[in-house]
């Protein structure tokens, strides 16, 4: 590579990653299995769109609100850890990574960028899934919407995340925009943005974000990991 193509490089200083239906096509699952958790509270004829509105809260305050909203005479941490029982085997087992998921992180780990987990979803249940898949040796922390205090409409998870990247790897003050967030959700997406984050955007059939509000909010879009390379992301001029 000649110099003059080397010093068009824009080296990301860190990556950080939204887990289901970014790393791991585990949206499907979630979809299905809030219904059936209902179910054994004896709330029939539930769909996936019933959940909608609770998708961008962490998933303790999620149960939460399930009682609220359906009346459960259970409290929200029993309603959780039922939900955690039901999840345990799926990502430990179950769940699959995203296509050309392994490859990519394996790429961007070989050249040196340093990666954390930002993420909605238990921090346990993330590195179950992530470990089934060999995945997990990748990232320097997983931080959660709990830890951070606000859902992903806000971008403190990601602050936090990078926060703790930085401290575990010594990187000093990062700028934002020297960072992409890789994300599948709206919410996520526009959050990270007005934060000055750059962002990949990954479409993911199963989810709740249409394909085409997904390739707005992105500064790179794809549908699956084989589309996307590091010199595309080294050399985003955008």
């Amino acid at each position: 590579m000649s110099s003059s193509a080397t010093s068009c490089k824009r080296m990301p200083r860190a990556f950080i990653f939204d887990c289901d239906g970014t790393l791991l096509d585990s949206m499907g699952t979630w979809l299905s299995i809030q219904p059936k958790l209902l179910e054994t509270y004896g709330i029939q004829g539930l769909t996936s769109d019933d959940f909608a509105e609770f998708e961008h809260l962490s998933v303790e305050d999620e149960c939460a609100a399930y009682r609220v909203k359906w009346g459960l005479s259970a409290s929200g941490d029993e309603i959780y850890g039922r939900l955690m029982d039901m999840l345990r085997e799926e990502y430990a087992n179950v769940i699959p990574a995203r296509v050309g998921a392994a490859e990519f992180l394996a790429a961007a780990h070989e050249a040196g960028i340093p990666m954390a987990i930002a993420t909605s979803t238990p921090d346990f249940l993330v590195r179950s899934g992530l470990e089934h898949h060999g995945l997990a040796s990748y990232f320097s922390n997983i931080t959660t919407t709990g830890e951070a205090g606000r859902s992903k409409q806000h971008p403190d998870v990601y602050n936090l995340a990078l926060a703790r990247l930085s401290k575990d790897r010594d990187l000093g003050e990062v700028d934002h925009g020297d960072v992409w967030v890789f994300e599948d959700a709206a919410f996520g997406l526009m959050s990270s943005g007005e934060a000055g984050y750059r962002r990949v955007g990954i479409f993911d059939p199963a989810g709740r974000t249409t394909r085409d509000e997904v390739e707005r909010l992105s500064d790179i879009f794809i549908d699956e990991y084989p589309e996307l390379t590091l010199d595309a992301i080294y050399s985003y001029g955008g």
